[in-house]
């Protein structure tokens, strides 16, 4: 091998070596900041409840309430209930309910509420009225007086993804792919409070299967962290190992080949 190609070699197996190093740092980081936000998320667990019942209790923002619990008195709007596809329970197709409750009444504001999952072979198109005990109210009228029970849970814009319109009993719903609420307010009249609520388990003979649980360990940052440290190592010593080899097997330069018999 040529002292140049040497070279080269050397220097695209320290470039991807201090790559995987950054990149192996960026994981432990994101291990510590979810760290961070599942002890807060404890921390806040352990508050007293929460209780909004009039619309000027909803502050305007969801700092610190993450991981809080809180009930909330007012009303559901079942028309606009949106649909999380492609939700899997038990190995069993199906798809989670996003159900706007209007704090305080009619006119109060939209907290979106997670309220539990349905089954559904297309991952679209749950059987809606099967996860409420009461038929819905007649068209033009309010539903009766509710509270609901939960913890309020984190969304993020983008976590949407495409958006489609299913027809669900003759009515049209969002289905989505994820807690976006920028991409709930974009795609339908709504205009939720930056909050998600996720209501406690149903219980055991209710129609509604549990949503999706919370997160509650800090993820496989270290393990990727490793994984990362890993290449940089192999990176190098596969390099050095390939130098070594073609210097052991290059001939000495000006040897001469050893003659088999002795002359006369």
């Amino acid at each position: 091998m040529s002292l140049s190609r040497k070279i080269l070699l050397c220097a695209v197996a320290i470039a991807l070596s201090a790559l995987f190093v950054r990149l192996g740092f960026w994981q432990i980081d994101r291990h510590g900041e979810r760290s961070a936000g599942l002890r807060g998320r404890a921390e806040r667990a352990e508050a007293p409840r929460l209780e909004w019942t009039r619309p000027g209790d909803v502050p305007p923002d969801t700092a610190g309430l993450i991981g809080r619990r809180a009930r909330l008195i007012g009303r559901w709007d079942r028309a606009g209930e949106v649909v999380l596809r492609s939700r899997t329970l038990d190995g069993r197709a199906g798809a989670e309910l996003l159900t706007p409750f209007l704090v305080g009444g009619e006119s109060g504001p939209v907290v979106m509420v997670l309220r539990g999952w349905l089954p559904a072979p297309d991952g679209l198109r749950p059987d809606l009225a099967a996860a409420w005990t009461d038929p819905p109210s007649a068209a033009g009228d309010a539903d009766p007086p509710a509270r609901v029970e939960g913890v309020f849970v984190s969304s993020r814009d983008g976590r949407g993804g495409q958006p489609l319109r299913v027809e669900i009993a003759g009515r049209p719903h969002l289905a989505i792919a994820g807690l976006d609420l920028a991409l709930i307010r974009e795609e339908t009249a709504l205009d939720p409070t930056p909050h998600v609520l996720r209501a406690d388990d149903p219980p055991p003979d209710a129609a509604l299967g549990p949503a999706r649980a919370v997160e509650t360990d800090a993820g496989p940052h270290l393990s990727y962290a490793i994984q990362w440290f890993s290449f940089a190592v192999i990176a190098l010593g596969g390099t050095a190992i390939l130098l070594r080899s073609s210097s052991i097997g290059r001939a000495p330069p000006g040897g001469k080949a050893s003659s088999g018999s002795k002359t006369s």
